[in-house]
């Protein structure tokens, strides 16, 4: 009986003490991941945000995955990768609107461009200079295709300048923006519910002639590649050859969890390895 009692005021005991480390564990976590918002340099937000993710932070470790999108990312900007039977290259990496309070100015500042892109606000041009380079395009005819948007006043809007960039300043490259039709509004695929599984009705039709032609893509923002990949079957259908596509935007991929907290935390245990004194 005696030694029952003992073991439940041990096992009580325990209890209260893992509930305590728990507590301050959220809290020192808590700390650190307030401390990393504020940090007033790159550096300090680095410290701050390893240590709320040893803490278990999971708005940390969110954070630390975008800091480090080499760590996690199978593909880096501007360096072209095959996909879906064509060449492809992205400007910047993009981050959803939700996980705007996890993002630094830089990364702000680069999405607000996106939006501004999407909205007919800025041209891009930079950003399509920069692909077609990545891509080793220069001097080779290519015809440039724009990805159709929800509405045909989205789609002029958002490409009108690109194609007066390609029409007055390419002369090797041609416009394709009035080879598409866009007959009807759809909804948007960044909107709908689902999206990463869905693929929308095409809401237009392709009615400038491409046969033979060898074609570049031009969209706003690579997910999942569904979209593209659909329209490359419709120019292809209708007698082009689509090599590549560019983005403004590629949306990073959260890993789990576990996986950022491992990368931490091997970081961690390596570097206090290193510090050891060697006898």
């Amino acid at each position: 009986m005696e030694a029952r009692l003992v073991f439940l005021i041990l096992l009580c005991i325990i209890g209260v003490l893992w509930w305590v480390i728990g507590y301050w564990r959220r809290k020192t976590g808590e700390a650190a991941f307030t401390a990393a918002r504020m940090a007033g340099n790159d550096e300090e937000r680095d410290h701050y945000c390893r240590l709320a993710v040893r803490a278990g932070h999971r708005d940390a470790c969110r954070m630390f995955c975008f800091s480090h999108p080499d760590l996690f990312e199978d593909h880096p900007p501007l360096k072209p990768f095959k996909s879906r039977g064509m060449s492809m290259a992205f400007y910047g990496h993009y981050y959803p609107s939700r996980y705007k309070a996890l993002l630094d100015e830089k990364q702000r500042a680069f999405c607000r461009s996106i939006y501004q892109f999407k909205e007919g606000d800025i041209h891009g041009i930079e950003f399509f200079k920069a692909c077609m380079a990545a891509l080793q395009t220069d001097g080779k005819p290519y015809h440039i295709m724009f990805m159709p948007c929800s509405t045909d006043i989205k789609y002029f809007r958002r490409f009108k300048r690109l194609d007066w960039y390609i029409s007055t300043h390419r002369p090797e490259l041609t416009s394709g923006l009035y080879d598409v039709d866009v007959f009807e509004p759809r909804e948007s695929l960044h909107e709908a519910k689902g999206n990463e599984k869905r693929i929308l009705e095409r809401n237009y039709r392709i009615t400038g002639n491409i046969k033979g032609k060898e074609i570049v893509i031009i969209d706003d923002v690579l997910t999942t590649g569904q979209s593209v990949a659909d329209y490359k079957e419709e120019i292809e259908r209708c007698g082009g050859k689509v090599v590549a596509a560019i983005f403004f935007g590629k949306t990073v991929t959260v890993p789990p969890l576990f996986l950022i907290k491992a990368t931490v935390w091997g970081k961690h245990i390596t570097t206090c390895i290193e510090r050891v004194p060697k006898q």
